[in-house]
């Protein structure tokens, strides 16, 4: 049975002599919007509060040279909005994957920067349809009054793990096995995150800064997390060795 302290102890234990090179993975991360997986949906709700036909008349009562440049804008931001979802569904969710598999080869040895990106190898596209439908459906959950959205959230957050170390896994299995495993650790997973609340809070009194400092030590205790889960997806049948073979050890310097 793992406790928060048991699992931050074996992260620092991870993070000994390999610091640094995590947290340039982490600053990649998170500079290229890796650092969280998932798809975003954000809507305004205050545009919605005047009506189709207030709309049509304050956008006729515009000024000739105003309403060419407000279609200007409307079209520069969906713009904007496709460039950032393609941007997150084919680079920066397959990159929470490649985190996954840094943070999880680096516990038994050190990994070279390089694992960060070897998702983009074969089966890419594949990691890209798991992730985006997984994401989905989380998305979709939020937007049924917010509940189903947090519980799809902690059932699949072993998701971009089980891709980390079977890329191959179809959408349906991976997340079957990550509910599996999840089951009777939402909660557990929820004070987890919470044990770190200290720690953001003195984040806060550096604007933020001490975060990208913080954020090896955070994805260091959630491999452990999925060490453990992994251990009792293996030891309750729900996987095989076969399955979830395991992931690389590099014989290199730390």
């Amino acid at each position: 049975m793992w406790t928060c302290g048991m699992l931050k102890a074996n992260a620092r234990q991870a993070l000994q002599g390999r610091y640094w090179r995590s947290f340039w993975v982490t600053l990649v991360l998170s500079l290229l919007g890796g650092g969280a997986s998932g798809i975003n949906l954000n809507y305004n709700l205050n545009n919605l509060s005047s009506s189709p036909e207030q709309t049509a008349e304050q956008f006729y009562d515009m000024p000739a040279l105003a309403a060419p440049l407000v279609l200007a804008l409307l079209s520069a931001a969906f713009i904007v909005l496709v460039l950032g979802a393609l941007w997150n569904v084919f680079l920066s969710s397959p990159l929470r994957v490649g985190g996954c598999r840094y943070f999880m080869e680096s516990r038994q040895a050190p990994s070279p920067f390089g694992t960060l990106f070897s998702v983009f190898r074969t089966p890419y596209l594949n990691v890209v349809k798991v992730q985006f439908l997984t994401g989905l459906k989380i998305s979709v959950g939020y937007l049924l009054l917010l509940i189903p959205g947090i519980y799809w959230t902690y059932c699949y957050a072993m998701v971009p793990y089980l891709l980390a170390e079977n890329p191959y896994l179809t959408t349906t299995r991976a997340m079957e096995l990550s509910k599996q495993m999840m089951y009777g650790e939402k909660v557990r997973l929820f004070v987890l995150e919470l044990s770190f609340i200290g720690w953001y809070l003195l984040c806060m009194l550096t604007l933020g800064i001490g975060l990208f400092f913080l954020t090896p030590y955070t994805q260091a205790t959630f491999a452990e997390f999925y060490a453990a889960m992994r251990a009792k997806a293996l030891a309750q049948g729900l996987a095989t060795t076969d399955e979830l073979g395991g992931f690389v050890t590099h014989d290199t310097n730390p």
